[in-house]
């Protein structure tokens, strides 16, 4: 793709017609799955791919999904989750003691399919349940994708999805379905699944108590990277966590301003209650 014209074209077009802000990605992962879905298609141009996105909208459905596509799985990297089950809710139930309010906010960004927000559920009504304390927990899970959004709400995995999740909190959570495996209601009433563009840091959505940002803004340019984690650490309480994935690595101001609890599962802390800008 070494047409700049035409490539500016097309992502113009990827924007006007799927409201996909592709501007603030880095061009590497945009023109690799750009190339993957051009190849795949079997046409000779962009501008040929162009006229089929017009025309197909299959194609266009797959381009979609390439560009917004999310590994997950419940419990992914399992020592995240055990620091949040043994460290990190615990803290966050002391610090509500004190709070004037009783319920625990999550924002899961990026949640694709749900399952880090539903494990995220799972966590804290365990801890809860046993610890006996009465707090309430909201969890917000996001994307970009909205067909995953629907796959979240759904609630409803595969027996493959849930074989790596100890026995005793499959029974408590999940309802067996034949194959499939649905979260209980009980649980799903403790989540909002929406539709949300990382890229609009405009829009408000409330104030956390924990924030998982995990393996989503790796792909995005250095200066959105800085404005989003300005955004994420203005929208934490005081004494609040945020999470970001394994391979990736806070930048811009919020370095000085963040805690680390935990380098390696990149678990920080903030401890004031300044605001960034």
């Amino acid at each position: 793709m070494n047409d700049k014209d035409d490539l500016l074209v097309l992502k113009n077009y990827i924007y006007k017609t799927l409201h996909f802000r592709i501007d603030q990605y880095k061009d590497r992962y945009i023109e690799r799955r750009l190339n993957a879905r051009i190849n795949l298609a079997h046409v000779k141009s962009i501008n040929e791919y162009i006229e089929l996105l017009k025309n197909d909208q299959d194609e266009l459905n797959k381009l979609r999904d390439a560009l917004t596509i999310n590994v997950t799985e419940f419990f992914r990297n399992p020592q995240t989750f055990d620091i949040l089950e043994k460290n990190v809710i615990p803290q966050i139930i002391k610090n509500k003691e004190l709070d004037s309010t009783d319920v625990i906010k999550v924002w899961s960004a990026g949640c694709s399919s749900g399952e880090e927000t539903y494990t995220l559920a799972i966590l804290f009504l365990e801890v809860l349940r046993k610890s006996q304390k009465k707090f309430k927990v909201s969890i917000n899970g996001t994307d970009i994708d909205r067909q995953s959004i629907l796959t979240a709400k759904a609630g409803k995995y595969d027996g493959n999805k849930v074989k790596s999740i100890r026995k005793d909190l499959v029974d408590r959570y999940f309802q067996r379905i034949e194959d499939d495996y649905k979260i209980k209601p009980f649980v799903k009433q403790h989540i909002l699944f929406s539709y949300l563009d990382l890229t609009d840091i405009n829009k408000k959505i409330g104030i956390y108590d924990l924030i998982l940002c995990r393996n989503v803004i790796i792909y995005f340019k250095e200066n959105m990277k800085k404005d989003l984690f300005v955004n994420m650490y203005n929208i934490l309480r005081k004494n609040g966590f945020f999470i970001q994935g394994k391979n990736e690595s806070l930048i811009g101001e919020v370095k000085d301003h963040f805690v680390t609890v935990n380098l390696s599962e990149r678990i920080y802390n903030k401890v004031n209650n300044n605001t960034l800008h």
